[in-house]
């Protein structure tokens, strides 16, 4: 499963699917990692991290998708 995180400008952190499901909002974004490092050490998932720009998404999503 691929993860994302959203900051928010408070500092928060949203954890959601790659679909754009909300799996939670931690209170920074270092719990949030915690979370997905935890997920994948109990499903034995090999784990590669990529950080993403909002103007990133704009080069690698098609408009409307």
């Amino acid at each position: 499963m691929t993860f994302y995180i959203k900051i928010w400008p408070d500092n928060t952190a949203t954890l959601m699917t790659q679909w754009g499901q909300v799996l939670w909002t931690f209170p920074n974004p270092d719990e949030a990692m915690a979370a997905c490092r935890e997920w994948y050490a109990l499903h034995e998932v090999r784990t590669e991290y990529e950080s993403v720009t909002p103007d990133d998404l704009h080069e690698k999503v098609p408009f409307g998708w």
